[in-house]
């Protein structure tokens, strides 16, 4: 027994397929079978109950993943600190909300190219709920996002908070007029799509009925809908950060709304990984990119959690 064959124990316990489990370690079912049946037979007890559609832990396989965890944590921890940097090699895939592909990814990528360029990145972009989804089922390694439910083996790394404003088309000209809640409505609002973090957000915001007396159209990419607030279909809630070409350009306005839109909270989410080292590494290199770009901006744009600082 080796710690490869640890990690394929703590991959079946998560995946709970033996398909599954073997595309995720690149290897057949029948490989993965042999070596949870070589497992069973050296400790003497059975690990996992079979039926046709999925395996379960047994009550002595759930203890021994419990240790095995911890035998590969701290293996990972002893080839980290042995390890010259440029050793470091593999596979990560990263998701991302549009907004973080648009400000923090860039200098990642410029980390991993620079420190760890045996690294390789597969990048999805998409919305949170998506994107936690496929972390769920280990599509995914690490998101840069919204956190959901807690669950177990979840880390969740506050990453950045990006202020929220209403925009509007740089041909709208309310002056130095300060505008409320109930004068955004004579606008068409362009909201996020349904059931997502700033949608409920937008409806918490805006006065009780809203979204069922305004005209209200509904957008799952920031592209399609910076164009659609630049063709004048209607208003919406963005990071200004992100859009600081449009804004200088004058294809886009900010609009000067009271109350303000509460800003947005964006983290650094994954799933302890029993084969990688690659899941912390990266969203540790996203905070530190974080710091540094936002200590480029006023808090009000782009601030850095407290107690938080670039490394040096």
């Amino acid at each position: 027994m080796n710690i490869r064959f640890l990690e394929t124990m703590i991959w079946l316990s998560e995946l709970k397929n033996f398909r599954v489990t073997a595309e995720r370690m690149n290897m057949t079912p029948a490989a993965i079978s042999n070596r949870i049946a070589a497992m069973e037979q050296e400790l003497g007890v059975k690990l996992f109950e079979r039926d046709t559609r999925e395996v379960r832990l047994t009550q002595e396989g759930v203890a021994f993943v419990e240790g095995a965890r911890d035998i590969v944590a701290r293996y990972g921890r002893l080839v980290t600190s042995v390890s010259p940097t440029t050793a470091i090699e593999g596979a990560v895939k990263i998701g991302l909300l549009p907004s973080m592909a648009l400000t923090l990814l860039p200098g990642i990528m410029e980390v991993l190219k620079r420190k760890f360029p045996r690294v390789r990145v597969a990048i999805t972009t998409d919305s949170s709920t998506v994107l936690l989804d496929k972390l769920e089922s280990r599509e995914l390694d690490v998101v840069l996002g919204f956190p959901g439910q807690p669950r177990e083996n979840l880390r969740v790394m506050m990453l950045c908070t990006f202020g929220m404003f209403w925009i509007a088309n740089g041909e709208i000209d309310p002056g130095d007029e300060v505008m409320t809640r109930q004068d955004i409505l004579q606008f068409p609002i362009i909201s996020y799509e349904a059931g997502a973090h700033n949608h409920r957000r937008m409806i918490d915001y805006l006065p009780p009925n809203s979204f069922d007396e305004t005209v209200v159209h509904y957008s799952n990419s920031l592209a399609t809908t910076v164009s659609m607030i630049a063709a004048g279909v209607g208003i919406s809630v963005l990071p200004p950060i992100v859009i600081q070409n449009e804004l200088r350009a004058g294809t886009l306005r900010v609009l000067n709304v009271k109350p303000a839109f509460p800003s947005t909270d964006y983290f650094a989410i994954y799933l302890e990984n029993p084969s990688s080292r690659l899941s912390p590494l990266v969203a540790s290199i996203a905070l530190d990119v974080a710091s540094r770009f936002c200590a480029l901006y006023d808090n009000a744009l782009a601030a850095r959690p407290e107690n938080s600082s670039p490394a040096g």
